[in-house]
């Protein structure tokens, strides 16, 4: 398990150091996953949709709406292999307790668990066309954090965009973690 986690950090760190050249898409888990993550996940989308809340900046012309149906089909994509729906309406959710939050254009600084606590101060970038995007996603369970995700991308055309699409497939599958 060990050299499993030091194998997945080393890759994740080579990512990062390649996609620093690039325009990304890129991600880095953060720095705790609680191993309950993909339970959790399998148990909350089980009897319907995960909740989904979308926070911070604007991406380019698109609504608040459109980029959270965006993000929560891309998400949805990213774990074909667990088909799931999300919704950004609390009543809809069947385990509210247990949420994605993503912040678009999140500050460097932004404590993942102040997110999940709700305590978070929603300082975010505004995104210049063609600019880098910064995201921070959290998988919460209540005011608990269960992992996190930091990535990023940049020249993208908007929500459409194919890399911004794998950028958030890429933050579902690290999310969630793998099956045991």
């Amino acid at each position: 398990m060990m050299m499993k986690r030091l194998l997945s950090l080393g890759a994740a760190a080579l990512a990062t150091l390649v996609g620093g050249c690039g325009d990304g898409p890129s991600t880095v888990p953060g720095g705790t996953r609680s191993p309950a993550a993909w339970s959790s996940f399998i148990y909350a989308t089980s009897p319907g949709p995960l909740l989904l809340e979308v926070r911070g900046a604007s991406l380019d012309t698109a609504s608040p709406a459109r980029l959270a149906r965006a993000i929560a089909e891309a998400l949805a994509a990213g774990i074909p292999a667990r088909p799931f729906t999300l919704t950004t309406n609390a009543a809809a959710a069947a385990k509210p307790n247990f949420r994605i939050v993503v912040v678009v254009g999140a500050a460097p600084n932004l404590d993942e668990r102040a997110i999940c606590a709700g305590r978070a101060t929603m300082e975010t970038a505004r995104i210049e066309a063609a600019g880098r995007i910064d995201l921070i996603a959290t998988f919460c369970d209540g005011e608990s954090l269960l992992s996190s995700v930091r990535g990023w991308v940049a020249k993208i055309d908007g929500v459409d965009d194919r890399r911004f699409r794998l950028l958030i497939n890429q933050i579902a599958r690290e999310l969630m973690g793998e099956p045991p």
